[in-house]
């Protein structure tokens, strides 16, 4: 019996997304992204998906607000409502609870069963005179169990493309490009073959340069209602991850049968249950599903900021069909 599963999802985003680190960075924009600290390459950090999942999974299985014996509280967020901290109900049937954790003030709390790593930049859209292309490196392919090699300052296209002159702009930087193709078409299966079909491999070296200067920058401003004027100083500008961005992140899944919640006075081993109901083996969810009832939504609920601004939808690409989810789902623990 292994104590955890692995599971690599594939997303693409809808809308430009921007995680902010909240602060500023000099010389280019305002409000700024997260980025590696190692290659300068944006990311969405593993805190962010995984807040964002536990949101969306309380609403979709009833558990955004619970009212239970008098008490009140929320399983998503912090859990710091109640007279103790005890906004998290902590039952060992809750979904949202036993894959994220809880915590109740001096009840104690839950580590949660699913772990989230950082989304990282799989394939980036930039413009060309061919048209859009998606750029990846070498050694991002390299952890997907590809092999390919590209020279320091040349491009590598993907079989059926070709640039006139054996020359090809990405955004503002021409590159000469190298004669042998490449074909993705057997690999990353999840990932769709437009994407493919239309991908090109560049160096290392290069390629933290070419996301950097291709990202989306948008300006915004604040308007005075009583003069319909833009307001002295209020105008500001901030970056994205442009729309049709292809990220890839792990999620570690442990097995319940490995951990104990303390509830109602003793160890229970943790079951998560549609509807955070204990009442029969059909609405029983694995870990794995109950996260993917959240990942489900982000294509319509968006992460990160500027979602009111046409920012933030991300669609995954790989989620397991689940049981849909009951209207009336929620309530008792």
């Amino acid at each position: 019996m292994k104590p955890c599963e692995n599971k690599t999802y594939y997303a693409m985003a809808l809308d430009p997304i921007h995680v902010g680190t909240g602060g500023y960075r000099l010389g280019r924009v305002d409000l700024s992204i997260v980025r590696e600290p190692g290659t300068n390459l944006p990311k969405i950090p593993g805190t962010s998906l995984s807040g964002v999942a536990r949101a969306c999974m309380a609403m979709a299985t009833g558990r955004y607000n619970w009212n239970k014996d008098g008490k009140k509280g929320s399983c998503a967020g912090q859990g710091q409502g109640g007279e103790g901290g005890e906004g998290h109900c902590g039952s060992p049937y809750c979904p949202v609870c036993v894959a994220f954790g809880f915590a109740r003030g001096d009840s104690g709390g839950f580590q949660g069963l699913a772990q989230f790593a950082d989304a990282r930049i799989l394939f980036f859209p930039v413009h060309s005179m061919i048209g859009p292309v998606w750029v990846t490196s070498q050694s991002v392919l390299r952890e997907h169990g590809i092999e390919e090699t590209v020279s320091p300052d040349k491009v590598r296209l993907a079989s059926g493309l070709s640039a006139p002159d054996n020359r090809l702009n990405l955004g503002w930087l021409m590159l000469e490009t190298r004669g042998d193709s490449i074909s993705l078409n057997g690999n990353l299966t999840d990932v769709p073959t437009e994407v493919k079909s239309h991908a090109v491999i560049v160096s290392d070296k290069l390629f933290s340069h070419i996301v950097n200067s291709n990202l989306e920058v948008r300006t915004s401003v604040s308007i005075d209602p009583a003069t319909g004027a833009a307001e002295q100083g209020a105008l500001f500008t901030y970056e994205a991850i442009p729309r049709g961005t292809v990220l890839w992140f792990p999620v570690t899944y442990s097995d319940p049968k490995f951990y104990r919640i303390y509830y109602n006075g003793g160890p229970v081993e943790p079951e998560p249950h549609e509807g955070a109901k204990k009442d029969n083996d059909t609405g029983k969810l694995s870990v794995r599903q109950a996260v993917e009832k959240g990942l489900a939504l982000f294509k319509d609920l968006g992460i990160g900021g500027m979602n009111t601004r046409g920012m933030g939808r991300l669609k995954f690409l790989n989620l397991d069909p689940v049981t849909t989810v009951s209207e009336e789902a929620g309530g008792d623990t």
